[in-house]
């Protein structure tokens, strides 16, 4: 009779402060120190006063609720413009495209105009002298001047492989005789390289290095795009996980708090030992230690992610809640065949491979005569004696290395030894790159498997704490069976929200690894 007049004392007990401390959904506290089967305590004396019912304790804010909030696509455009990583792969693609605009500019055909204006006369007080019209005509022909009024002007389009220039002479050519000679002269010429040892000529060959080297430079940023992206993603979910964390550990110092106030109250009660107020002061004090580094470590994890943007690590935001990200594919064939595909890495190397062809071909090249063909024609007008002349070449050439002391051999091998060392790196990558996916896979199914097991762990340890609140209401259980069911449950909470955060991690390295 005396056991149960003890558990009818623990159900008046549960009704007057259970509800009191837990009207806002949190767990119901424990009250029993002692099992069923232990000694009857001292009756309760009727004048004993029992503690008075308070209002349920409401589960504060955290420190970031009063932060704006930010989304995670905010942040991602954010980091696009202003991300440091990001702005210096910029300004290094920008370089690249100027190198190449250059490069191409000097192995192009360019057209340039010239023009001149000159007096000769005879110094006064020296013999004169007295040009013939043939003197003249040749002087206009070498593009030179005569006593007189001279003009030229001319266009010359030139290039690697090409050199064509056409002129304009005009000479008014005094004393002379019978009267001052006006002669017009007209010259074209050309010259063109037929062969150098490369389809195409070697320019195009070093216009087309250089285009390799500007895609390069253009996967690079794209690599560092994506790089910005997936370390803004990080940390945004980090930042996201452990503002939950936060959340969590202050319901549980919520708990910890009024579980350790109504052992308080057992204690004055004489339903409860000094060592039960001192576990309960324990437990507490370790949640709020919890709790501050859980609050702690959203402060870094704000400032990694500020970091990742590049905006001030002061700046003070909360994140949005965001589902995590969408798994690509679970097929690890068709994973590695979207990598193969997309991994800068790999981008990089076939295009610096390409390029390695280019060189070796032009280094090859060197071996080789380079052929060209040479014309001009000039014509000569004599205005004032009506009569016109002209002349016209045309030639060719032909140039090869005889005697270089291996140079050219030498050369060739260190290009074709470049090219095998490209193909080397190539291989290595891809097996790499299909090592990351596999492990990459292996992350997001293992990922999944522990956030289903710490969805099934909250639900057990749900299960057992509000089992063992039963036992403890009928004296079937002790205070510390049912603390111990506590903890267990706001354990299983917090890894819970790890896992969560976890997956999602997961899942994004599963996209860096396929270069998504």
């Amino acid at each position: 009779m005396k056991k149960l007049s003890v558990s009818l004392f623990g159900f008046a007990l549960l009704a007057a402060l259970g509800g009191a401390g837990y009207g806002q959904g949190l767990p119901l506290p424990y009250y029993y120190s002692e099992g069923p089967n232990a000694s009857p305590k001292e009756p309760i004396r009727p004048a004993l006063t029992l503690p008075t019912e308070e209002a349920p304790q409401a589960i504060p804010a955290p420190p970031f609720a009063s932060f704006p909030t930010v989304t995670l696509d905010q942040c991602v455009q954010a980091a696009q413009s202003s991300a440091p990583n990001l702005l210096l792969a910029k300004a290094t693609l920008d370089s690249a495209a100027a190198q190449f605009t250059q490069i191409r500019a000097k192995n192009g055909l360019t057209l340039s105009a010239s023009g001149s204006y000159a007096h000769a006369d005879n110094l006064p007080g020296v013999g004169a002298t007295t040009p013939t019209a043939f003197s003249a005509a040749s002087a206009v022909s070498a593009g030179g001047s005569s006593i007189g009024e001279n003009a030229s002007g001319g266009l010359a389009l030139s290039g690697p492989s090409t050199s064509v220039n056409a002129t304009a002479h005009y000479l008014s050519e005094e004393q002379t005789l019978p009267s001052n000679d006006q002669l017009t002269g007209f010259g074209l010429s050309g010259s063109q390289t037929l062969f150098d040892g490369y389809l195409g000529g070697r320019a195009s060959a070093v216009v087309g290095q250089a285009d390799y080297s500007f895609k390069n430079a253009q996967v690079t940023y794209d690599a560092t795009l994506k790089s910005t992206a997936y370390q803004v993603k990080q940390a945004y979910y980090a930042l996201l996980g452990d503002q939950n964390t936060v959340r969590t550990d202050q319901v549980s110092v919520v708990q910890y708090t009024q579980n350790a106030k109504l052992v308080q109250a057992e204690l004055a009660a004489q339903l409860a030992t000094e060592l039960d107020l001192q576990q309960a002061q324990i437990t507490l004090r370790q949640a709020e230690l919890s709790l501050r580094a859980a609050e702690n470590t959203v402060e870094t994890d704000r400032r990694n992610l500020s970091l990742a943007i590049g905006w001030p690590l002061d700046k003070k935001y909360q994140v949005a809640n965001v589902p995590a990200p969408a798994v690509p594919t679970s097929d690890a064939a068709q994973a590695l065949r979207i990598a193969d595909a997309n991994r800068p890495e790999l981008k990089a190397l076939a295009l610096q491979i390409a390029s390695a062809k280019v060189n070796l071909a032009l280094q090859k090249a060197q071996y080789f005569p380079v052929v060209s063909a040479t014309g001009s024609a000039q014509l000569l007008q004599d205005w004032t004696k009506n009569t016109t002349s002209g002349t016209y070449t045309v030639g060719g050439s032909i140039s090869a290395p005889l005697l270089e002391g291996g140079l050219l051999r030498a050369q060739v091998d260190a290009a074709n030894a470049q090219l095998q060392s490209l193909d080397v790196q190539q291989s290595q990558e891809r097996q790499s790159i299909a090592i990351a996916v596999d492990a990459a896979l292996f992350g997001v199914k293992n990922a999944q498997d522990q956030l289903d097991l710490a969805g099934q762990s909250v639900k057990a340890a749900e299960g057992q704490y509000n089992l063992e609140r039963s036992k403890l209401a009928v004296g079937l259980a002790t205070n510390l069976d049912v603390l111990t069911a506590l903890s267990a449950l706001t354990t299983a909470q917090g890894a819970s929200v790890q896992a969560e955060t976890g997956y999602s991690l997961a899942v994004l390295n599963l996209i860096t690894a396929m270069g998504l």
